[in-house]
């Protein structure tokens, strides 16, 4: 598996309080992992962190599955050059 998906996968089971191996693509945040406004704003916050990314509040709107997180970070983000490339 793509080291840097684990790295995702390990930072939303950090937030969501679930094992990695439970965050999968096809998961939504808010129905599968009941995750609140605050939850999703962690989130972001984290992205921002480990990814080095700038991401606009709006994005929380988008980003209904792992997935849709996942592509944003592979194809829709500005790099900050903090984090690392994927």
């Amino acid at each position: 598996m793509n080291m840097e998906y684990e790295k995702l996968q390990n930072l939303l089971a950090e937030i969501l309080e679930v094992e990695p191996e439970q965050i999968r693509k096809e998961k939504s945040f808010v129905k599968d992992y009941g995750a609140d406004s605050l939850t999703l704003f962690q989130i972001l916050m984290g992205v921002e962190a480990v990814f080095g990314v700038i991401a606009e509040e709006q994005e929380l709107l988008r980003w209904n599955t792992v997935g849709e997180l996942w592509e944003y970070l592979q194809t829709g983000r500005e790099i900050t050059g903090k984090g690392s490339s994927l």
